[in-house]
């Protein structure tokens, strides 16, 4: 009997260590393509040529920043519901599942509001900045 229930949960648990391993490996492969993209002479062109950015960024031509503008806003939107939802059950309803819903939900929403926020910022600027010294303008008080 218990070798019977042994196999089973064996049955089950190798195809979630397969899922896990491809998991593990696409999660590898997109950081390190985001470590590609990290050089500081390709940071300094984007800098420097606009274009550069946005054919990086899958944007055709200038003629659709206020289309992808709309978008970002609309994912902001979308981001920022989840944190609303999470804030009420937090007052009404404190304890330790209330923080871990809140930091599980809010903290990855509240991140992707900040780069798209970022987004925005460039492509309104039609200037890139990078995103550690955009977030070191927001927190520095702007000198008249």
């Amino acid at each position: 009997m218990f070798k019977s229930i042994k196999e089973n949960v064996a049955l089950r648990l190798r195809p979630t260590k397969a899922h896990w391993a491809g998991l593990r490996g696409e999660i590898a492969s997109r950081f390190g393509k985001f470590r590609q993209g990290r050089d500081s002479g390709l940071q300094k062109a984007l800098e420097d040529d606009f274009s550069l950015l946005l054919q990086a960024w899958g944007i055709g031509s200038e003629g659709e920043i206020p289309i992808i503008l709309r978008d970002l806003r609309l994912r902001c939107l979308i981001l920022a519901v989840p944190v609303m939802a999470a804030l009420p059950s937090l007052l009404l309803v404190p304890g330790f599942v209330s923080y871990l819903t809140l930091a599980l939900v809010a903290l990855p929403c509240l991140f992707g509001l900040l780069t798209n926020v970022w987004r925005m910022s460039i492509l309104q600027n039609r200037a890139f900045l990078p995103f550690h010294r955009w977030l070191a303008q927001l927190i520095q008080p702007r000198r008249i």
